[in-house]
């Protein structure tokens, strides 16, 4: 799936689909969420839980190389598929 395809799936499809097929990255804070950073099929895909409510309240494919970076301190090397 390309993330044209992938942007225009339902969020519970989007949450399927990285659950199934997405390797987890890092986990960050941004306000009152969570954040978790994906990789799927050779992009990059965020989730967004607002702390204390077990609910994913967004995904959306990251387009921002400053997203990512803001993972950096998280994210553990051996874990990548490089």
């Amino acid at each position: 799936m390309d993330k044209e395809k992938f942007r225009r799936l339902k969020l519970s499809a989007k949450y399927k689909l990285i659950q199934k097929e997405g390797k987890h990255i890092a986990n960050r804070t941004h306000g009152s969420f969570l954040c978790f950073l994906y990789q799927l099929n050779g992009f990059y895909v965020e989730a967004w839980k607002p702390i204390g409510i077990n609910l994913i309240q967004w995904i959306e494919v990251v387009n921002s190389d400053e997203i990512v970076d803001s993972y950096l301190e998280d994210i553990n090397i051996k874990d990548l598929d490089v």
